[in-house]
C-alpha cells in the first residue's frame, strides 16, 4: 500500500494525557494530508477537532471517566470500527501505549515517547505504575510496530523490554506553532513594566522546576513563569514557600496556543532542568520560536534541540545558574531555524504508516 494512496487511518487516542502528547494529536491531527480519512477514537475530554485540518476527520469518541472506564469504553469502540475494516485501505495508529488496542481486528502502530515509570518512577502512584505496565506491555505484545519519538526511546525499548531495532522506527515531532498571539495578564503587566521572564516547563514532578526555584535567587531580574498546564504540582509549590521566592514565581495555568507561543517567545531562556525526558518537544519549540533554551544532562533533551540548547552539566541549581547565565548572555537563535514543521513532520508518520514492519512481534515482555 502506497502512502500516496487514500487510505482510512483509525487513531487510538486513550492513552494520550496532559502535556506534549495532547500537542502531537492536535497537530497530527492539523496536518494529516487530504484526501485520507481519519477517525479518531477516545480523544481527551473536551478536545476539538481543529478546524483549519486539510483531511477528512471524523470525532468517534472522546475518553470516557475514569481509567478504567476509559480503556474499556475505547477498547470496545476499537472492536467495533476495525471489525469488517479493509485490511488493504485501513490502518491502527496509537498515539501512546493503551491497552485498548486488545480490541483491534487489525494491525496496529504505537508511538512510544518515554518510559518514564520504569526509568524515573518517583512520585509515581503503585496504581499509575500498574497501569502503565499493563499497557506497554500490552503495546509491545501487540504492536506490529512502534515508533520511538528519539533514539533514547528506541535504546530503553530494547532495553527494558528486548524490542529489536528491527521492530521500531524513530519519528521525531514536528515544533513549529502558530503565531504568537497575546500574552496571559500577569506576563503583560510584567512586560509593560520592563521585567523580564524565564519560562519553566512544570505539569509533572519530573520536570526539576525545584531546581529553577533554587536557582532564582541566583538570577536577579527574572521572574520564573511555570507552565503548569492546569496541573499544579505540590513539591513545586512548597519549593516556592521554601525558598521565599513567591514574589518572583508565576504559576500560570493551562494556556491557548496564541498565549503559550507569546510567553514563550517573550521569555529570556526556557527551562527544561528535567530529571527525565523520554524528547523535549517545549525545548524544540522554544528553539525554534527564537528563544534560547536551557536544558538538563539529560540525552534525549540533546536529541531534541539537536545541540542548539545550552546545556546543564549537572542537576543541580548552580549548574542551571550557569547555563541560564550562558543561554540569557549569548545571542538568540535564530526564529524558524531549529527543528521541523508538523507539516514534515506528519508527512513522515504518514509515510512510516505506509511501510510494512520487517519481523513480528516479539514475544518476550519483561515486566
Amino acid at each position: 500500500m502506497s502512502a500516496a494512496e487514500p487510505t482510512t487511518t483509525i487513531l487510538d487516542g486513550s492513552g494520550v494525557g496532559p502535556g506534549g502528547i495532547t500537542r502531537v494529536l492536535t497537530e497530527v491531527v492539523r496536518h494529516w494530508p487530504a484526501g485520507h480519512r481519519l477517525r479518531v477514537v477516545a480523544a481527551p475530554p473536551s478536545w476539538p477537532v481543529p478546524a483549519d485540518r486539510a483531511a477528512d476527520v471524523e470525532l468517534v469518541s472522546h475518553q470516557a471517566s475514569g481509567r478504567a472506564g476509559a480503556i474499556g469504553a475505547a477498547t470496545a469502540t476499537l472492536r467495533r470500527v476495525t471489525a469488517g475494516a479493509p485490511r488493504d485501505r485501513t490502518r491502527v495508529l496509537s498515539l501512546s501505549p493503551s491497552a485498548a488496542i486488545l480490541g483491534s481486528r487489525l494491525p496496529v502502530t504505537t508511538v512510544v515517547h518515554d518510559l518514564a515509570f520504569r526509568l524515573w518512577p518517583h512520585d509515581l502512584s503503585t496504581a499509575v505504575r500498574q497501569y502503565r505496565r499493563v499497557s506497554y506491555g500490552a503495546a509491545v505484545r501487540r504492536s506490529a510496530r512502534l515508533l520511538c519519538v528519539s533514539a533514547r526511546t528506541r535504546h530503553d525499548l530494547l532495553g527494558l523490554y528486548g524490542v529489536a531495532d528491527e521492530r521500531t522506527a524513530i519519528w521525531h515531532p514536528g515544533s513549529d506553532l502558530a503565531a504568537a498571539g497575546d500574552l496571559p495578564t500577569p506576563l503583560a503587566d510584567l512586560s509593560r513594566r520592563g521585567g523580564s521572564w524565564l519560562v519553566v516547563a512544570g505539569h509533572a514532578p519530573h520536570k526539576g522546576v525545584e531546581l529553577a526555584v533554587d536557582a532564582l535567587a541566583e538570577l536577579p531580574g527574572h521572574t520564573l513563569a511555570v507552565l503548569t498546564g492546569g496541573h499544579r504540582i505540590d513539591r513545586f509549590s512548597a519549593a516556592v514557600r521554601r525558598a521565599g521566592v513567591a514574589d518572583r514565581v508565576l504559576f500560570l495555568g493551562h494556556l491557548p496556543e496564541p498565549e503559550y507561543a507569546a510567553t514563550v517567545a517573550g521569555a529570556a531562556a526556557f527551562l527544561m532542568p528535567s530529571h527525565f525526558e523520554g524528547y523535549g518537544l517545549p525545548a524544540a519549540e522554544a528553539l525554534r520560536l527564537g528563544t534560547p533554551a536551557v536544558v538538563s544532562p539529560d540525552p534525549a533533551l540533546h536529541e531534541a534541540t539537536a545541540g542548539r540548547a545550552v546545556r546543564m552539566t549537572a542537576w543541580s541549581a548552580e549548574a542551571l545558574v550557569a547555563a541560564v547565565t550562558a543561554a540569557v548572555g549569548g545571542p538568540r537563535p535564530a526564529a524558524g531555524g531549529h527543528g521541523r514543521s508538523w507539516r514534515t513532520a506528519t508527512e513522515h508518520l504518514v509515510g512510516l504508516l505506509a511501510a510494512e514492519p520487517s519481523t513480528r512481534p516479539a514475544a518476550r515482555v519483561a515486566g
